[in-house]
């Protein structure tokens, strides 16, 4: 038989509870995309977290002032924001092995390794927790959203990850979970919270043209240098600095670069001719 609560004895089961993702509405403007120091992209947006309207997919229903003031009073949380440092996980924490069980720092710590985002400037606006989201830009979790939402114009959702305590005799429509810690917001791929997505619109961005193409096409609508091509018997490849598809800078000293260009090449060619050294400088 089900245990039920009395006047003197309230039934409570602890739980550690782990949300499946909630998804949020998209808002004009707000993705940002930046470059790391080491040149990895990462983006930074907005985004629910958790919303509170009603029960969730799961049938749980928490209480929004809770949760909030959870977090708000939560020492380690706020040093970590104050570090830049609370980080969530690209999914929820699992075992590999069924049967198997994870450590409890495991599952109440985030392992930095595997940090995909980090969460800051949250708070409860109306019946929906945000905040602001970073993709982290030097791990492998990091990097694979990045990309997701930059290239394949992905929509990330938000999984609450916490520690509370279940009312298994809450009526139907009251709050049934007391929540005593929140551990984090993992990102995750099917919401229990409809709404908690990130607030970013994708828009159609123009062809991108690297820098080998435009300067093999420059050369190529150049009267001139197809003359200078055809009389000297110069490729075209050789005109732009392009080798086996790469661009190359030849360094001629420790001092100089040369630079293929138009102009300069009609002068080193010319030098050439009246057996003159002139070098040029980019």
């Amino acid at each position: 038989m089900p245990a039920k609560s009395t006047a003197t004895n309230k039934y409570k089961m602890a739980c550690f509870i782990q949300e499946a993702p909630t998804i949020g509405e998209i808002v004009p403007g707000s993705l940002v995309q930046k470059m790391s120091a080491d040149g990895h992209p990462y983006c930074k947006f907005r985004s629910t977290l958790q919303t509170f309207e009603g029960p969730n997919r799961m049938r749980r229903r928490y209480d929004a002032r809770n949760v909030a003031n959870v977090i708000l009073t939560d020492e380690r949380i706020n040093d970590l924001k104050r570090r830049n440092q609370w980080r969530g996980e690209w999914n929820h924490p699992n075992p590999d092995i069924e049967g198997t069980k994870l450590t409890n720092i495991r599952m109440t710590i985030p392992d930095p390794k595997l940090t995909s985002h980090f969460i800051n400037n949250d708070g409860l606006e109306g019946y929906k927790y945000k905040g602001d989201i970073v993709t982290h830009p030097g791990t492998e979790c990091g990097r694979a959203i990045a990309a997701e939402i930059i290239d394949l114009k992905a929509v990330p959702a938000f999984s609450v990850r916490l520690l509370g305590n279940m009312i298994p005799n809450a009526r139907p429509g009251d709050v049934n979970i007391k929540v005593n810690k929140v551990i984090t917001f993992d990102c995750v791929d099917f919401p229990s919270h409809p709404g908690a997505v990130a607030d970013i619109v994708h828009q159609e961005s123009a062809e991108v043209v690297f820098l080998r193409d435009l300067a093999r096409y420059a050369v190529e609508q150049s009267e001139v240098m197809s003359v200078v091509c055809e009389s000297f018997e110069i490729s075209m490849d050789e005109i732009t600095g392009i080798h086996n598809g790469l661009i190359v800078v030849e360094q001629a000293d420790v001092k100089m670069m040369l630079y293929p260009s138009e102009h300069n090449i009609r002068r080193e060619l010319t030098a050439g001719l009246f057996g003159r050294e002139n070098r040029f400088k980019s």
